[in-house]
């Protein structure tokens, strides 16, 4: 006896690449959907990191971090910095979050403990705020903005960060280069391949990249 092979018809592969094709589609979609949110919360936490840094000097006439009577003004139990208008410690970088989230100016509970501003430096959730791709947010007197040869006040937006999202984000808050304005990449070894040519690598698709906003005194 003899069987009669069937196999799909072109309407059938044509209906299933549709299928997968309009899936794929989706995919893509969602995430970059996913990341456009992701660099919306970014572009807020650092409008109102820095809305808080500019409103405490205003009020304190200090900066958080280096205030120097915090324990007395702000809360007790506040680390004190050395009040030479720079946060240019460990001590001070830390104390920056507990001084702005204790004066009311930022939401959560920070501990003051001590932590360099470098963004490949970890930090504990009880001591800095963190990003959506769970770095965290540094403030401190350096010089880690690729392009820069004098150190300023930074905020670091810690690493973990897609290097197409730091691209879409440098495009919505500067001037979309990462080694000029105010929002640049950061100059570590290890976020080298961040940036290619002096333009944010997107066809490299690094995962894991980290930016400098440079902060108003």
């Amino acid at each position: 006896m003899s069987r009669k092979q069937q196999g799909f018809t072109l309407i059938e592969i044509a209906i299933v690449l549709l299928i997968i094709g309009l899936l794929l589609g989706g995919v893509m979609k969602g995430q970059s959907m996913i990341n456009s949110a992701r660099v919306r919360s970014i572009a807020n936490d650092l409008t109102g990191i820095e809305t808080a840094w500019i409103s405490f000097q205003d009020r304190y006439r200090s900066l958080p971090g280096d205030f120097g009577t915090a324990a007395t003004h702000i809360a007790a139990g506040s680390a004190n910095g050395d009040a030479n208008a720079l946060v240019d410690s460990e001590a001070e970088a830390g104390a920056v979050w507990q001084h702005l989230s204790s004066a009311g100016f930022i939401s959560g509970s920070f501990d003051g403990a001590a932590v360099a501003s470098r963004a490949d430096t970890a930090c504990a959730v009880a001591t800095c705020p963190s990003n959506p791709f769970n770095g965290f947010y540094k403030i401190g007197y350096s010089l880690n903005a690729t392009g820069r040869t004098a150190a300023a006040h930074e905020l670091t937006t810690g690493g973990g960060i897609p290097v197409a999202v730091l691209y879409e984000l440098d495009l919505k808050i500067d001037d979309g280069s990462p080694v000029t304005g105010r929002l640049r990449a950061f100059a570590g070894d290890e976020y080298g391949d961040c940036v290619a040519e002096n333009e944010w690598n997107v066809v490299g698709e690094i995962g894991d990249c980290a930016g400098v906003l440079t902060l108003p005194l």
